[in-house]
């Protein structure tokens, strides 16, 4: 039976409710009666949306996913993007998980689009789990700007993207407007700084952040440390120039001189990530122990102590853990020669 397609929420931009439109009417035919809501999340739902935001949109399939379903919605994800005028960020998420784990983002800074709000129903992310996640997400954004042979660990301490470039190689990757048209940006910049202050703010404030401002603002009120300023001129040059690296010489200057100085930020931040690491091994679910030990191996750190502890669990009494031990002992060992060799 065909699901009348109907937006419950909308934006302040007329062209992003007709993309909405539009997304919720294939979804329907996709997933006739699977999905129960239909979230925006980030700067379009909070009304701070530059003109090359994302679309970050969050499908939460009713219960649990069914047999194929998420590879079907991968497809989905892959098939849909090049179709929209505005660059598009799909997630889809269990209404089951949810309902267990809690959610922090969906549930306090999110705009229903279509089906039954849950959000009455989904806690509130308990801050140990929360903690873990902010903590894990930086590496992401660190490693994907940073190319190196395939297979190859992260070298610990960083250089930079690219040391050559304007931007030191912050901004290797465009960012596209409303009309399709790619820029050079520095999109992934601002994310990155966003993400370590809303992970030190977890860690050292024991608070929850809901939005990139949030982050921001949190981290001087409740830190107000070395990388405050930094933290705050990334995001003021957001708020300026929207995600497009300006073509003012004096604000590229500007722009300049806090990529300089996020090479020291993200060093200090993987510097922390170690220990935190390390503490992982032998704490919380199986599944994050195995997690640590697997991002243990994704980054070699110069000192024994991360090798001695992947040893260790070699004789752990999980297999799970054991096999990931060895795969990243096993990685590492087989670069670690590699900044000798290129130095050479």
């Amino acid at each position: 039976m065909d699901e009348e397609v109907t937006l419950v929420g909308l934006t302040e931009d007329m062209q992003v409710n007709a993309v909405l439109f539009g997304f919720v009417g294939l979804y329907a035919m996709m997933f006739p009666g699977r999905v129960a809501a239909c979230y925006l999340v980030g700067s379009h739902a909070t009304s701070e949306a530059v003109g090359e935001s994302d679309l970050d949109l969050t499908l939460v399939f009713k219960d649990t996913f069914l047999p194929g379903e998420e590879a079907r919605f991968e497809r989905f994800r892959t098939a849909l993007g090049p179709l929209s005028r505005h660059p598009l960020d799909l997630n889809a998420v269990e209404e089951a998980r949810l309902v267990a784990e809690g959610e922090v983002n969906l549930k306090e800074n999110a705009l229903l689009i279509a089906g039954e709000d849950l959000r009455e129903r989904i806690p509130l992310m308990p801050l140990e789990a929360w903690t873990r996640h902010c903590m894990h997400q930086p590496y992401r954004f660190i490693e994907r700007a940073r190319a190196r042979a395939e297979d190859a660990p992260l070298r610990f301490p960083l250089e930079y993207p690219d040391a050559r470039g304007e931007l030191y190689g912050y901004d290797y990757r465009e960012v596209m407007d409303a009309n399709g048209v790619l820029h050079r940006g520095f999109k992934e910049l601002v994310t990155l700084a966003c993400r370590m202050a809303t992970a030190a703010v977890a860690v050292d404030a024991g608070r929850h952040t809901f939005s990139k401002r949030d982050a921001i603002q949190a981290h001087r009120e409740h830190l107000h440390d070395t990388w405050t300023p930094l933290y705050e001129s990334i995001f003021a040059s957001r708020q300026q120039w929207g995600y497009r690296v300006p073509e003012d010489a004096a604000a590229r200057a500007t722009l300049r001189a806090a990529c300089a100085r996020m090479l020291d930020a993200e060093n200090a931040f993987l510097a922390r990530y170690r220990d935190y690491l390390l503490a992982e091994l032998t704490r919380g679910r199986l599944s994050d122990r195995v997690l640590a030990a697997r991002r243990l191996g994704d980054i070699a750190y110069p000192d024994a102590e991360v090798p001695e502890a992947l040893q260790r669990l070699l004789e752990d009494a999980e297999p799970a853990l054991r096999e990931v031990a060895r795969e990243s002992l096993d990685r590492l060992a087989r670069h670690r020669g590699d900044r000798a060799s290129s130095a050479a």
